[in-house]
């Protein structure tokens, strides 16, 4: 099968096939090509979040897809992804002070 290089529809749906996978390090290559590609297309960065929330890096999560929400505020997978994001993103900073209060 030829890729073409140009079509950001194929990266968003190819990232979502790796994120499926599980395979966190290809799903992030695709959705960074897609953003890339369509930098004003809101899939974008759900894509490229979804593949740096399988990666854990939430804080990274939270801000491509807030950009993501500033392109479309009412898109409710976005918003969804955001909180999902945000809340993982907090569980891990409280399990971090924990730790370090643990060990101080």
């Amino acid at each position: 099968m030829r890729v073409d290089r140009y079509d950001a529809e194929l990266f968003a749906n190819r990232s979502l096939c790796w994120f499926r996978r599980g395979d966190g390090r290809r799903a992030l290559r695709d959705a960074v090509k897609c953003k890339i590609l369509r930098p004003k297309w809101a899939k974008a960065y759900f894509r490229y979040g979804q593949a740096l929330m399988l990666m854990k890096d939430y804080e990274k999560a939270c801000d491509t897809i807030a950009e993501g929400l500033e392109l479309d505020p009412l898109n409710d997978e976005l918003d969804k992804l955001y909180w999902e994001a945000m809340e993982l993103k907090n569980v891990g900073s409280e399990r971090l002070r924990e730790s370090t209060r643990l060990h101080a």
